[in-house]
């Protein structure tokens, strides 16, 4: 068995925290999707996860002042717009259509999509057991995802063109995040995880200010105090925490492994979409969570 150093400890560890944040934060945002806008949803949480981002670079840098190499700020922060800004936006569009069970699995298939394009320019090893690995979490998780929810019963729930939108949407999603997180690891060379996180939070808060202020042109509706709050709250753990671990996640263990970590998701968002959310869950379930672990293991545990 290969050797297994604290950095890696410490990157595996961060990639299932960014897994746990990223998987419950999307059923918590999907909860109340009734209550406030996917614009205020993306508002909310990037200016709330600004401070915590810059406290965590200031703890990591030692000091209230940092700065990261000039050549690194453009694919750092190309990786936040495609990923954070236009794919997690999207996203929520898409599972506003389609649910959680439907959107998520589509959108999570991402990693086959970094793990080829990482070997391509970022010159990362194609292991067969890890490529294996990663085959047995996606299949694992479109087994979830069958299982959640029947054809019968999403045909009541949404018409025929959200579903289409919806699937689209999802699928443009996997692209996104799939260029996001190898552009990301890219722009993390020679750069601490901490610092960078600051600067790319700190860009898309910058580019939503022209977004807000349009979207208060013409007839408005703002979510309620309580609901704002609420929003407030869940931004802090889905992108205050869950990107300052993802980032610790791709620095020590590499963009394929966190990615593939974080696409595992679904085997515990699947109970709580039933809790939640009242989408169906089946049997079928607990199959395609066992393969998705058997997956995981396979991605960390190299023999």
């Amino acid at each position: 068995m290969q050797l297994i150093l604290e950095p890696y400890i410490l990157g595996i560890v961060s990639a299932f925290l960014a897994m746990i944040f990223f998987g419950a934060t999307n059923i918590l945002y999907k909860k109340m999707s009734d209550d406030i806008s996917v614009m205020d949803i993306m508002f909310t949480r990037m200016w709330v996860t600004l401070p915590i981002a810059y406290v965590f670079a200031v703890i990591a840098s030692g000091s209230l002042t940092f700065t990261i190499p000039t050549e690194a700020l453009f694919p750092l922060i190309l990786s936040m717009i495609i990923g954070i800004v236009i794919g997690d936006g999207m996203y929520f569009l898409s599972q506003e259509r389609i649910g959680v069970s439907r959107a998520f699995p589509i959108a999570m298939s991402s990693p086959l999509l970094v793990y080829f394009l990482a070997a391509i320019f970022l010159g990362e090893p194609v292991i067969l057991q890890r490529v294996i690995g990663a085959i047995i979490i996606i299949v694992g998780v479109i087994m979830i995802a069958r299982a959640e929810q029947d054809e019968e019963k999403l045909d009541k729930r949404w018409s025929k063109d959200d579903i289409r939108i919806g699937i689209i949407l999802a699928f443009l999603v996997f692209f996104c995040w799939g260029a996001s997180d190898v552009i990301f690891q890219f722009g993390l060379e020679g750069v601490g995880a901490a610092e960078a996180n600051f600067y790319r939070v700190f860009a898309a808060s910058l580019i939503l200010v022209p977004v807000f202020l349009l979207t208060l042109r013409g007839e408005r509706t703002f979510p309620s105090k309580r609901v704002t709050g609420y929003a407030l709250l869940i931004g802090i753990v889905a992108l205050g925490f869950s990107l300052i671990t993802y980032s610790f996640g791709v620095k020590f263990v590499g963009v394929t492994v966190t990615s593939l970590i974080i696409a595992s998701a679904p085997m515990f968002t699947a109970p709580l979409s039933a809790l939640f959310l009242d989408e169906d869950v089946n049997r079928n379930v607990a199959l395609g969570t066992i393969l998705t672990i058997i997956g995981v293991l396979m991605v960390v545990i190299i023999l």
